[in-house]
């Protein structure tokens, strides 16, 4: 699936209907242009990769599960951009024989498919070059593999190379007989509620097989390796040194049909800077994400030591195997000091206990570790106490980390929210971030957030279930090496804006930071990065071109989106609801799709039905925005509901990758919302003849193909279905079993322009 922007379609299956099983990249197609019975078993890809030079090989297992023998025709897109010098392919060992087609070639195969299959979503690899080469009989139960090897010269543009691996395209399968819904002129347009969006049971038919997919990139250069990134999937990426990285996907299941992108940047600087960016209208802002990455080997003297305290809760409801499990936390982070490091060691419960009233260097650990063992869980919680004390360890150092640990509500001292907040504001230096951690569901969120927001770091939670230990050594991992710290950003050109992580965290040896944002002015412009190394300034510069027109890079909006709804949310979460932030939440809300406590799948059926009558637009976005029964976790400090609302807008501050279109039923193509009907039928709300002139086309007809050969804006629409009706160039396009067959590209220009 190709990720959802207002600007780019995400095909949505099984929400109202029961989807169909997708066979990714390399498919078999019989005779009469259908998908061949055959299960995909496997499904591997390895490319090795040289500067820009890629070597692919791809492995298909295929098992004829039906109860004859099957021959057909294996079709293989290539990128589209490949410079192809060397294809090989082989079945089972030998040798096979083929053709690489040219894009026109290509283009008139897949729309026959369209047209026998009734199926428009192989419309995306018109544009694909394609090898072609016939499957040799494959007798009932047995199984056959095609391996496939090509030599690619990948893009470039500046210092960011593209791997792309085509996976669109995805051919479903209709049983014989099922007939094509009629389409619907017009929509009445019930929303789901909440119990009604779970998928309905497939038919035995429909269901995928099992299967294993890998894709693994292998990436090897003479000069530095930077910004190893997937905006379409979560791979991992593995670092052997500077110059040697892999990427690897892993699937249990059929992968889905977005393209596999991979962007990383030849750079020999120790600090990478990589910019992709995003405008599909020159009239309006465009999006923009930086990726900066800091180097791989970093040599111990330019790792800034750290002054670091360690706050623990050892209040009589950590008894037992949390109270274990956070000595074990302690004695990971103390064992795990740099050389040059400074601690200190706060224990609360009613009282505060220290382990030393200043900080200590790391040589004073093994002592430090005796008084952890000694550690035992009594009395109640005063955490305002025991982050005072933590806090005046740090005065007059030019920068400090809290790493602080509670499983409680505050019970003694100080004990209300707000005035813990303001005196901990107060204490703190600006340069000192604190690091909260809740165990369980019995803390106070808005307090642990709030307190860690204002220091310019985060609070996570650890559930009942997860490993204390685990979590607090992963997180200390990240934070044990700072490469560079204070950051700020300035832009000189584009006009940049809406920055999303408003303040800058620290840069920590192996840990990339993106930062997304929105500009105003195309056009070249340097940007300057400054913070603090080893006590001193440090300013470094970057020049990158940010683009009239992009249409191609959508995830790039949805993630700056994704992000900036969390920034809204965590402001109305900490300091009450206003209009303007929940105005801002709502309408981006609307424009990406996205479900956030104020937009809500609930609508009242009953009126939306009454008298059939259409709902518009406006109407129908005020329904959705309606508060949500998630809103109550908004205003909860504890619980369950109150820990899993902070956790939800922590990760879409952080998220890395644009997420999938969340609104059931609903999606928004080039900024057009368009919602799913009970047919299957897909239709803007806003339709209505007497508002404009309807063109409409019959499905897989001469007039379909030519007008999206002519118009490859609209193929995005298209590939909804059979029957799509949307707004175009002026004009209402209805895609249907009615309409023309046959127009002319004169006549398409005179209509369209």
């Amino acid at each position: 699936m190709k990720i959802a922007s207002p600007y780019r379609h995400v095909l949505l299956l099984g929400l109202l209907t029961a989807a169909a099983p997708a066979f990714a990249q390399g498919i078999v197609i019989g005779p009469d242009a259908r998908h061949v019975a055959l299960e995909l078993r496997r499904h591997h890809v390895e490319a090795a990769v040289q500067e820009r030079l890629a070597v692919v090989t791809v492995e298909h297992v295929f098992r004829n599960t039906g109860k004859a023998t099957v021959e057909g025709t294996f079709l293989f897109p290539l990128p589209t951009d490949a410079q192809v010098s060397r294809f090989s392919m082989e079945v089972d060992g030998k040798e096979m024989a083929g053709e690489l087609l040219s894009a026109d070639e290509a283009r008139k195969i897949y729309e026959d498919i369209v047209r026998r299959s009734l199926d428009p979503a192989l419309l995306e690899m018109a544009d694909y070059r394609t090898f072609r080469a016939r499957v040799f009989p494959i007798p009932p139960g047995a199984e056959r593999t095609l391996r496939l090897r090509y030599d690619a010269t990948l893009p470039m543009e500046g210092q960011t190379v593209t791997f792309r691996y085509p996976l669109q395209g995805a051919l479903t399968y209709r049983p014989a007989g099922r007939p094509m819904p009629p389409p619907r002129p017009h929509p009445p347009v019930p929303m789901p509620r909440p119990d009604d969006r779970r998928e309905a049971p497939r038919p035995e038919h429909d269901r995928a097989p099992a299967h294993e997919s890998l894709i693994r990139v292998q990436i090897e250069a003479g000069t530095g390796l930077k910004n190893v990134y997937s905006p379409s999937h979560a791979v991992d990426v593995r670092r052997r040194s500077d110059r040697r990285v892999e990427a690897v996907y892993e699937a249990s299941g059929v992968l889905d049909g977005r393209d596999f992108v991979l962007y990383y940047s030849l750079d020999p600087a120790d600090l990478g800077a990589t910019l992709l960016a995003h405008r599909p209208y020159a009239d309006r802002s465009g999006y923009f994400m930086l990726l900066l990455d800091p180097p791989f080997d970093v040599d111990e003297s330019r790792i800034q030591p750290q002054n670091v305290v360690f706050v623990l809760d050892v209040s009589g409801s950590m008894r037992g195997d949390k109270m274990q499990q956070a000595r074990d936390a302690l004695r990971y982070c103390l064992r795990h000091l740099g050389a040059r490091d400074r601690f200190g060691l706060v224990a609360f419960s009613t009282d505060v206990d220290a382990f030393r009233d200043d900080l200590r260097p790391a040589s004073a650990r093994d002592d430090a570790l005796y008084f952890v063992d000694q550690l035992e869980a009594s009395g109640g919680t005063n955490i305002h106490e025991a982050l005072l004390a933590a806090a005046r360890m740090l005065e007059g150092n030019d920068d400090g980390l809290i790493v602080f640990l509670t499983d409680g509500l505050p019970s003694v001292g100080t004990t209300d929210e707000t005035r813990i907040r303001a005196g901990m504001q107060e204490a703190l230096g600006g340069n000192v971030r604190l690091f909260s951690f809740g165990v369980g569901y019995d803390v106070n969120t808005r307090l642990l957030d709030g307190l860690s927001a204002a220091s310019g770091a985060f609070a996570a939670y650890i559930s009942p279930e997860e490993n204390i230990e685990a979590r607090i050594a992963a997180f200390f991992d990240k934070v044990r090496a700072p490469v560079m710290t204070d950051l700020a950003l300035t832009f000189d050109g584009a006009d940049a804006y809406a920055l999303a992580p408003a303040a800058l965290p620290n840069l920590y040896k192996g840990t990339p930071l993106i930062v997304a944002g929105r500009y105003r002015r195309p056009g070249q412009a340097t940007l300057t990065l400054r913070g603090r190394l080893e006590g001193r300034e440090e300013t470094t510069r970057f020049t990158f071109r940010f683009p009239e027109a992009e249409r191609e890079r959508d995830f790039v909006a949805r993630l700056w989106a994704t992000r900036r709804v969390g920034q809204l949310l965590e402001e109305i979460r900490l300091h009450g609801e206003n209009d303007e932030l929940k105005k801002e939440v709502v309408a981006l809300a609307k424009e990406f799709g996205l479900v956030t406590p104020y937009t809500s799948y609930l609508v009242q059926e009953e009126e939306m039905m009454a008298d059939d009558r259409r709902l518009d637009a406006d109407r129908m976005l005020d329904r959705m925005a309606a508060p949500a029964p998630s809103e109550a976790a908004m205003r909860s400090n504890t619980g369950r509901e109150a820990v899993g609302a902070s956790k939800k807008i922590r990760a879409m501050q952080e998220v890395d990758q644009a997420p999938a279109q969340d609104l059931a039923g609903v999606t928004v193509i080039q900024g057009q919302m368009l919602q799913r009907q009970p047919d299957g039928a897909w239709i803007n709300p806003d339709f209505a003849p007497e508002k404009g002139k309807l063109v409409q086309i019959k499905f897989a007809s001469d007039a379909y193909f030519t007008f999206l050969r002519l118009y490859p804006d609209a193929r995005a629409f298209a590939q909804l279905g059979q029957q799509v009706t949307f707004a175009f160039q002026g004009q209402f396009v209805q895609i249907g079993e009615e309409g023309a067959e046959t127009m002319t590209e004169a006549a398409l220009r005179k209509v369209f322009g």
